[in-house]
């Protein structure tokens, strides 16, 4: 199977509440990585996207350590790689928070970049890691070109960028064009309560995109950190001779992870492995298990460099 991942890599600094910093390559090459890592020795994962020349060499090296990684789609930019720094501080009662500063992303992949690769492709992976790593119009041309499975992480659709580089979350204002284009949608529960201007529960949110507005889509996926995650999905009733849509509910807990090391790329990590199996067995149930499975493994591993222990 050919896999098509669309977002932005990034330079991550990560520093660590007991004073140590880490660098290493993120972004979308969690995604990508992990995708090879678990697919079959005949899959092919394509990555398309931009990336600055200072990081070019490096990363497309390290891109091509994977047989499986095709880097036909990676295009040199003049624009300086993005970096990320990564700031945790825990408290006394155990809870983790993560503060992020970042300089300006990569150019955003325009759909001449994409189009090519879509032909003989079985799914796409749209991981929006910068949050302009293709727009709207760019989304919908895939998604009007392309009839295999397409998986979204909203991811920073919802984050601004501040000229000093501090991010926050700010509402999406076309936020039902955006969420209605693709198979299945993922966010993280904060994500999702930063979504929409207006207060809306869960259940409202996935009612609207999944009945409302595309009745073509599956599922809407909301990531839990260490409790787990929820689906809700579109399913097809019938009462007497009538029938009707409904959404479904579901809810994973997290695999307990005793060797927890770091939490960055899990949720990057989660988007490829739900898009590998979903796209192979279209049941969202099982590919929810699996993910979160995979997830939670990565959990345990530091940066890109441990990925291949995923499999």
């Amino acid at each position: 199977m050919k896999y098509i991942v669309i977002g932005e890599p990034c330079v991550d600094l990560i520093h660590t509440s007991g004073g140590e910093v880490i660098h290493s390559y993120g972004g979308i090459l969690y995604s990508v990585i992990a995708l090879a890592v678990l697919s079959g020795p005949r899959d092919t994962v394509y990555p398309v996207m931009n990336l600055g020349s200072d990081e070019f060499d490096n990363i497309t090296s390290l891109l091509k350590k994977y047989p499986n990684i095709n880097t036909d789609g990676v295009n040199r930019s003049g624009h300086p790689t993005r970096k990320v720094n990564l700031y945790y501080s825990t408290y006394n009662s155990g809870k983790t928070a993560r503060l992020e500063q970042s300089t300006s992303p990569t150019y955003t992949t325009p759909f001449e970049g994409i189009k090519d690769f879509l032909p003989d492709a079985d799914a796409v992976l749209v991981n929006m890691i910068s949050g302009v790593d293709i727009t709207l119009d760019t989304l919908k041309e895939i998604r009007a070109n392309f009839k295999g499975t397409m998986h979204m992480d909203l991811h920073n659709l919802v984050m601004k960028t501040h000229p000093d580089g501090r991010r926050e979350h700010v509402h999406l204002k076309n936020w039902r064009e955006w969420c209605s284009v693709t198979d299945t949608l993922q966010m993280n529960e904060f994500e999702l309560k930063t979504l929409t201007e207006e207060t809306r529960n869960e259940y409202e949110i996935a009612e609207e995109l999944l009945i409302n507005r595309n009745r073509n889509m599956t599922g809407l996926i909301v990531t839990r950190g260490k409790v787990g995650v929820s689906g809700f999905i579109r399913t097809e009733k019938k009462f007497g001779d009538e029938k009707y849509f409904d959404i479904d509910r579901i809810d994973i807990n997290a695999v307990e992870n005793p060797h927890f090391i770091d939490s960055t790329g899990c949720g990057d990590v989660f988007a490829s492995s739900f898009t590998l199996d979903f796209s192979k067995n279209r049941d969202i149930n099982k590919s929810l298990r699996y993910a979160t499975r995979i997830a939670s493994l990565k959990a345990s591993l530091s940066g890109i460099d441990d990925l291949f222990k995923l499999k």
